[in-house]
């Protein structure tokens, strides 16, 4: 009789021996090494990376920016800190607290187009930003071009206001130089950053005539402009 009962228990325990070993070999979702916090596509909250980490994506023929720069003041193609270009008046205002912007105009081809001075909060003796703006075809206005002043906004490479030509064409290339209403200026076409230089720096002749050639790689960078 006790053997007909030791028989009537052995499929118990063989399942719940079977039960614990699978348990154990899958682990529960906290210890598969999938962060709880993920999203179900495995998608990475963005505003929990820094640039120059896996998962955020960098601009062709550019550096990962370092540790140590502030992405509230960092330069990129397109953008700088919080602004993009595009992003519409209304996206602005979210982004900038009204009384950091002071409305101002500009000269686009004869007409007078809306733009903004943007001071920065923390730093008020800090030169003024100059946000250009422009109609937006859904209508009200967008961010056409941003130009730099403050010299705390730097790109990863560490290049801004006050930083030799020099390193700027070694690190983002030289497409042209031109004349602008911003001053004599070197773009680099291909990242859509214009560098204006100091005349001070550059050598005794008219903006029309001078070439890459002619500005000094210690030539001091006054201003940077951003555009679309």
């Amino acid at each position: 009789m006790m053997l007909n009962r030791f028989a009537s228990l052995v499929p118990a325990l063989a399942a719940a021996l079977l039960t614990t070993t699978l348990a154990t070999s899958c682990g529960s979702p906290s210890d598969s090494g999938t962060p709880p916090f993920l999203p179900a596509d495995g998608a990475t909250d963005p505003a929990a990376l820094k640039p120059g980490t896996t998962g955020v994506a960098q601009e062709p023929g550019t550096n990962a920016p370092t540790d140590n720069i502030n992405l509230q003041y960092l330069i990129s193609p397109g953008r700088a800190g919080m602004l993009r270009l595009g992003m519409r008046e209304a996206q602005l205002k979210k982004v900038v607290p009204a009384e950091l912007l002071r409305p101002t105009t500009y000269s686009d081809n004869g007409r007078q187009l809306p733009a903004y001075e943007m001071r920065d909060a923390q730093r008020p003796e800090a030169p003024a930003n100059v946000l250009h703006m422009i109609p937006d075809s859904a209508g009200g206005y967008r961010l056409r071009r941003i130009r730099i002043y403050d010299p705390q906004y730097r790109t990863a490479e560490g290049i801004g206001v006050g930083s030799p030509f020099g390193a700027a064409r070694q690190n983002l290339g030289l497409t042209k130089v031109r004349n602008t209403p911003a001053g004599f200026a070197a773009v680099s076409g291909k990242v859509k950053i214009a560098w204006v230089i100091d005349p001070n720096s550059l050598p005794d002749k008219h903006p029309e005539e001078m070439s890459s050639t002619d500005i000094p790689p210690a030539a001091r960078i006054t201003g940077v402009l951003l555009y679309q």
